[in-house]
């Protein structure tokens, strides 16, 4: 186990494999965080986020123990201003959990999807950032604008096109390849875990 103090944020579009990434990772014996199961906590009834989205989104958007998460999805990804008014609600209470999540000394990997989109809020929290870049993250318009922009820092690749992993441990972006399967995926996830010994 390394005896590393930092937090490594992994990101990527929906269905780029960073939930399998995370799983992998946790399999080999790191300490791993899904904001996502956290976002999950605080929909259930009682919590913060159901309370904002019922009060600031109205009663229809949530149910006898939850937020109704596929009703308010269908909303705010086809109403800019609601997803705005979404993010101006729950981006905060991230941001909260990663500074609590930041006080404890240990390697932590954080699966984080919005990061992607969100940068500047939470770039500060985190001292490297993993992005699973898969077929379908290619396709993605602005996730081919990141990737050119991470062209722009110190960057590691692991996969398709990367070299010896080796002296680069100072980059702050790791770029993952998910092209083929999963068991090439899963080699790129171990040699990228070679930078945290």
């Amino acid at each position: 186990m390394s005896k590393i103090n930092m937090l490594v944020c992994i990101t990527g579009e929906i269905g780029s494999g960073k939930t399998e990434a995370l799983k992998i990772i946790k399999e080999q014996g790191y300490h791993t965080y899904a904001m996502d199961d956290y976002i999950h906590e605080i929909y259930k009834k009682g919590n913060i986020g159901y309370n904002l989205i019922k009060k600031h989104f109205g009663s229809e958007f949530v149910n006898a123990s939850c937020v109704a998460r596929k009703k308010l999805g269908k909303l705010v990804f086809s109403n800019a201003t609601k997803l705005k008014k979404l993010n101006q609600l729950t981006i905060p209470i991230m941001k909260s959990k990663l500074k609590e999540i930041t006080e404890k000394s240990m390697l932590l990997f954080v699966e984080m999807g919005i990061y992607l989109y969100h940068e500047s809020a939470f770039s500060k929290y985190f001292d490297k950032v993993i992005f699973i870049n898969s077929k379908k993250s290619l396709k993605n318009k602005n996730f081919r604008k990141k990737i050119t922009y991470l062209s722009k820092f110190p960057t590691i690749l692991v996969g398709k096109s990367n070299g010896d992993i080796k002296n680069k441990q100072n980059s702050n972006y790791i770029v993952v390849d998910n092209h083929k399967n999963l068991k090439v995926f899963r080699e790129n996830i171990l040699k990228t875990l070679k930078i945290f010994k």
